[in-house]
């Protein structure tokens, strides 16, 4: 009797509970639903405090950790769904007989859905703690990408030749590579760089330009590439760069010393090269934190060989001398083209050549200002003109004469100023910024009878092929920068200063005390200022005819109230990091300004640039600015109105935009986004974005809408031909946009429409694609017509469980290069058979669905793919087929984590199309391999298959209890650098 007495309670133990729970969702439904609320706002700060580190790590170049992004998901997942427990109408619900009954149906419903959430809140809040949000990539160095300007001279062959070798002995610390200005010592220890990086002599090898140091120190340009000579940066910021370029993170708050012991300790224990090029002055190699170790060669150029004679570790110099007869008219030839081919004009060609002294940079000036010139005196002309480099002592001042005879021989009377512009923005910082080029262009009126600020920018890029093609800029890789070497620029400077025209003083310069001469007050056109300790400005600067004025405040400069009342013909103004509570009152005189730059400022009141009523471009770009005033609005000329990174800014008056009709270019990346949304009753406080229907000209616009809703019906139109638009995203979004793309970033409500605009847009001529949810742009992405889609390069989809497949039969995707999706958790497949067909070639593809059983077919050419990242994937059982994994020849990183099921990365069959197998699978350039939390993974590859790694330096392998490691398979990995591998990993 007792044994039942004991079985009958045990049953109505657990029987009593679950109805004691059941009951329980009932009586606390409200209870539970105020303790949800709190738990959500613990967690929402949690996210916004994770938010801010993740945005931290990307301004900083990192790469978030897959599982911290997985986190920031799933966060704003649960509390969207929180949020749909809290809606007035749900808790309207609650009640019935009009008020007066609670509803226990719902309140039960309510009180069992609050509670599950509150534990899944739970869950995620008790996992906020990360030991890692990000990792350091390392930048790519621009000598890998491009050599084309590498002449593979016997002398300079020869040269590296011999490079190369002390680099392969371990006695050299020092190589010192030196010669005059413009011979070629840059390009040549690039070649050194290419040549080392192929042949891995080096765990790493980097090469640090001082004018990417400069660049970096001041935050003022987006691209830093190959760009050169600043004479003096300091020695804290050339270790920072080094720092950056070997991939470690660079902590601001450090000291120089502590810094350095991390950098000695970085390079110690590896094979280093570290290539410091365009020395002016020795550096104490050990404050870098370069001492003398066996591991690290440093590799430097100059134009001095003095340069290292205070240095005692062991070097070795070498001297780079101009070229010889043989191998200048060869250049020459070259540069010139088929004019020279003329047996009358060759004969004066050779003597031509002869008189450029063997210069790399001046027979490519010479030659190039020649190509076109088809008759015979022109040719005799020149040579009557150029002198011949009779001494050492003075062949500098005669290559500066005959890059100035260059110069005078553009015929386009445009190109002329254009390269002195070029070489004054290029004085400032080593390189230049084609926004600013195109900025003060407009400005100064270069281009005449051109319409638009786009058609502007086109001519600028034509007209900068045509410096490039005369030989005096140099190609720079992208279009957003200009590089010109130190030579040519300090001609242009030369030029440009010419009878008191101008006053141009660099970061390096000095400036004592304004120029007071009668000269400088008459003919000064220029004055561009970006050197330290300028003097106190003068109450008022006399120049009458001055058209350019630029200001860089590197101390706290007062500008008196006075100051640009006789500055009557000034076109450009660019006051750089200038304190502005007010603007001086004499600012209203400048009735000719039409480019005024008020770029990383602190402005208070900038109502006064209101009366500039002939201004067409006016840019605050990081400026710290709360508010836009009515006055701009007087702007009806403006053009371009720049208010990048403007993040303070909270108002901007109603009506200002709409006035400004003559707008064809509206920036607003990482900016103002207090639009009021349309129907809003009452007086507005704020602009609204209707008011961009009011601009006719409206050609370019960067632009963030955190509310969906508040778009007006046909805001976007055809006329947008250049555009960065995000839609319902967060305002980190704008660190991962490329500006030079076309860019929709969606996030649309539920149920949502996608706007017609949008979807025009979207189809023609978008090239960066972004969906998260957007359920409204489903049947756009899945029934395209036939010429839809043709200009995308890069699509990104997380967060629709709608998505079956990504792209169907139908779509042609040409340009497609990389491809990202994220829970989409219907998703099976995520590339079709049909993209062999219409020879879609991707780069990068990234993919985290837990459905996902195939990433594609065998099909599917894949040569090109660079990067392979799976996270998540809990229905996936493997990769890659054998068929495919062996055309992953240029695969460079493989990540693959969290995914439950997966038990090989490579298959050892498939559905037929891997009947057998010839021996081998080489990663030919994988670099980096990651797996991680992978519970079922047992073996890379289990066939019979030799698998391979030539190229591979880093492995990370954590919490994969199944997975067997041949040991063998690691020696065909000879640049193993970093292993990282947790102790429940089987060795065999």
């Amino acid at each position: 009797m007792e044994c039942v007495i004991q079985i009958v309670g045990k049953v109505a133990e657990y029987a009593v509970e679950p109805a004691i729970r059941q009951v329980g969702y009932l009586a606390h439904c409200k209870i539970n639903l105020e303790n949800l609320q709190t738990q959500v706002n613990d967690l929402s700060a949690a996210r916004e405090r994770l938010e801010r580190e993740v945005v931290g790590a990307e301004e900083k170049g990192e790469k978030i950790q897959p599982d911290v992004q997985n986190w920031l998901n799933h966060v704003v997942e649960i509390t969207e769904k929180a949020k749909e427990l809290w809606k007035p109408d749900t808790q309207a619900k609650m009640s019935c007989l009009r008020g007066v009954c609670p509803n226990p149906v719902l309140r039960y419903k309510l009180g069992r859905r609050s509670t599950k959430l509150k534990q899944a809140v739970f869950n995620l809040y008790d996992k906020r703690n990360f030991a890692s949000i990000s990792y350091n990539v390392r930048p790519q160095d621009i000598t890998m990408v491009s050599h084309k300007q590498y002449e593979a001279f016997d002398s300079r062959t020869s040269t590296v030749k011999k490079i190369m070798d002390e680099l392969r002995i371990p006695n050299t610390d020092l190589i010192l590579v030196y010669g005059i200005g413009g011979v070629g010592k840059t390009t040549l220890v690039e070649e050194v760089l290419r040549q080392v990086v192929k042949e891995k002599l080096f765990a790493d090898a980097v090469m640090v330009r001082r004018e990417e140091v400069l660049a970096a120190k001041e935050k003022l340009l987006a691209d830093a590439v190959m760009v050169r000579s600043v004479q003096n940066p300091s020695l804290e910021a050339i270790q920072k760069e080094i720092a950056r370029k070997l991939g470690m993170e660079v902590q601001e708050s450090e000291t120089m010393s502590v810094r350095s012991l991390h950098l000695c300790d970085r390079v110690k224990h590896k094979k280093v090269l570290v290539i410091l090029d365009n020395i002016w002055k020795s550096i104490d190699l050990e404050s870098l934190g370069l001492p003398c170790l066996p591991n690290c060669r440093i590799l430097l150029t100059s134009r001095t060989r003095k340069l290292l004679s205070s240095e005692k570790r062991l070097q070795k110099d070498f001297e780079l001398r101009v070229l010889n007869e043989k191998e200048a008219w060869r250049l020459f030839e070259t540069k010139a083209g088929d004019v020279v081919k003329n047996p009358d004009i060759r004969t004066v060609a050779t003597d031509v050549a002869k008189k450029c002294g063997g210069w790399p940079l001046l027979v490519v000036a010479v030659a190039s200002s020649l190509r076109t010139k088809s008759t015979l005196p022109v040719w005799k002309n020149a040579l009557s003109r150029l002198k011949v480099f009779d001494n050492e002592d003075s062949a500098e001042q005669e290559a500066y004469s005959a890059l100035e005879w260059s110069y005078n021989q553009l015929d386009d009377q445009k190109l002329k100023p254009l390269f002195l512009i070029c070489g004054i923005v290029v004085n400032r910082w080593g390189c230049g910024n084609l926004t600013d080029l195109l900025k003060y262009t407009i400005g100064l009126g270069l281009f005449k009878n051109i319409d638009s600020v786009e058609d502007t920018g086109y001519e600028s890029h034509a007209r900068i092929e045509e410096l490039k093609d005369s030989g005096l800029l140099l190609d720079s890789e992208g279009n957003t920068s200009i590089r010109m070497h130190d030579l040519l620029r300090d001609v242009a400077i030369s030029i440009a200063s010419k009878g008191h025209r101008a006053l141009l003083r660099a970061k390096k310069d000095v400036l004592k005390e304004w120029p007071n001469i009668k000269e400088f007050s008459e003919n000064c056109t220029m004055i561009s200022l970006s050197c330290k300790n300028i003097p106190r400005l003068p109450e008022v600067l006399k120049c009458q005819q001055l058209e350019y004025f630029y200001l860089h405040f590197g101390d706290l400069l007062e500008i008196p109230g006075n100051f640009f009342e006789e500055m009557n013909e000034l076109k450009v103004m660019d006051l750089t990091k200038a304190r502005i509570s007010s603007l001086p009152p004499s600012l209203h005189l400048l009735q000719n300004l039409r480019t005024l730059c008020l770029d990383l400022c602190v402005l208070g009141d900038v109502a006064l640039v209101g009366q500039l009523s002939q201004l067409e471009i006016l840019s605050f770009l990081y400026s710290e600015l709360k508010e836009l005033p009515e006055e701009i609005g007087k702007l009806t000329r403006l053009r371009l109105l720049d208010l990048s990174g403007c993040s303070q800014l909270e108002v901007i008056a109603p009506n200002v935009i709409s006035r400004l009709t003559s707008l064809e270019d509206l920036r607003m990346e990482n900016s103002f986004n207090g639009w009021v949304p349309e129907g809003v009753s009452g007086e507005r406080s704020n602009a609204s974005l209707s008011e961009l229907k009011d601009l006719p000209h409206l050609a370019a616009l960067s632009i963030h809408v955190p509310d969906a809703g508040s778009i007006p019906t046909d805001l976007f139109t055809d006329k947008l031909k250049r555009y960065q638009i995000l839609i319902g995203t967060s305002s980190r979004e704008w660190y991962s946009v490329d500006e030079t793309l076309n860019t929709l970033k969606l996030k649309l409500p539920t149920g949502s429409e996608l706007d017609r605009g949008l979807e025009m847009l979207l189809k023609r001529s978008c090239e960066d694609l972004y969906l998260d949810g957007s359920e409204g742009a489903d049947n756009v992405v899945h029934h395209p017509g036939s010429e839809d889609f043709r200009q995308l390069k890069h699509l990104h989809v997380e967060n629709n469980a709608q998505f079956t497949h990504i792209i169907t039969e139908e779509v042609v995707l040409p340009n497609l290069t990389s491809l990202e999706v994220r829970y989409c958790d219907h998703l099976t497949f995520v590339l079709s058979s049909s993209m062999a067909r219409n020879r879609v070639s991707m780069e990068e593809i990234v993919v985290g669905c837990s459905a996902l059983k195939d990433i594609g077919s065998s099909a599917i050419p894949f040569q090109n793919l660079t990067t392979l990242e799976v996270v998540g994937c809990d229905s996936l059982k493997y990769l890659a087929t054998y068929t495919i994994a062996k055309t992953l020849k240029r695969l460079r990183e493989m990540v693959v984590a969290d995914c439950n099921t997966i038990t090989e990365v490579v298959a050892t069959t498939s559905d037929g199309d891997d009947a057998g197998y010839d021996g081998e699978i080489s990663f030919c350039q994988l670099q980096s391999l990651e797996l991680n939390r992978l519970p079922s993974l047992q073996d890379f590859f289990s066939g019979n298959c030799i698998v391979k790694f030539p190229s591979l330096k880093t492995v990370n392998i954590y919490e994969c209890p199944k997975l067997k490691i041949n040991s063998s398979e690691w020696k065909s990995s000879p640049e193993l650098q970093g292993v990282q591998i947790t102790e429940d990993v089987w060795w065999c």
